[in-house]
């Protein structure tokens, strides 16, 4: 993500937008994108507290993508292209979706289990 972010984001469009080629990307799409790259490297590697909460914020992430995941792409699509209305999503993004939710919110269990066996 941090390496070639256009890349990532041309990809996402091509896998869930039905006409890629007709949005706008917001300027500040891609570098979101490099930047969100960047922190995961940042705390996977100073760990401790900081890789906890970022697993806690995660699990946040996952609940709203597995319960409200409409929402949640309404609330993506507004910040990050330009004409927000003209986005359309392929059928069947809901579900995958849903999918992230669920993996991301495995992820912060295990943290939380994890960190309960630490104490």
């Amino acid at each position: 993500m941090a390496l070639v972010p256009a890349r990532i984001r041309e990809s996402f469009e091509k896998f869930a937008l039905k006409e890629s080629d007709e949005v706008s990307p917001s300027p500040s799409f891609t570098p979101a994108i490099r930047a969100e790259g960047v922190i995961f490297v940042v705390v996977s590697v100073l760990g401790g507290t900081v890789y906890r909460v970022s697993m806690y914020v995660l699990g946040l992430a996952g609940a709203i993508a597995l319960f409200v995941p409409k929402r949640a792409l309404r609330f993506s699509m507004n910040i990050s292209y330009e004409n927000p209305e003209t986005v359309e999503w392929k059928g069947g993004l809901v579900p995958v979706i849903r999918g992230f939710g669920v993996l991301y919110l495995l992820i912060a269990f295990n943290e939380v289990k994890n960190r309960s066996q630490e104490t």
